[in-house]
């Protein structure tokens, strides 16, 4: 298991557009990820679950991964939260 954390950025929070993308990284990833903010919990390869975290700029996000190529996987979504978010 390996957990991310990052701030969003985005004046707009986490809207449909960035949560897209959010998940075509999650969805790269060859193991589970769990997306959190504050505590509502969702699947990160699923649109709707990243959209109803409702993620407000200034709030923490966590990803969670599971199984897979953690390392990598962990690298990659890190990479794109730091340039996209």
């Amino acid at each position: 298991m390996k957990i991310i954390t990052f701030k969003v950025h985005n004046e707009s929070g986490l809207d449909a557009r960035l949560a897209g993308q959010l998940v075509k990284e999650c969805i790269a990833c060859a193991g589970q990820v769990t997306v959190r903010c504050g505590k509502k919990t969702g699947n990160g390869k699923t649109i709707f679950n990243v959209i109803s975290l409702r993620a407000r700029s200034g709030d923490t996000v966590e990803l969670e991964l599971n199984g897979g190529q953690e390392e990598a996987d962990a690298e990659r979504l890190a990479g794109f939260a730091r340039a996209a978010i």
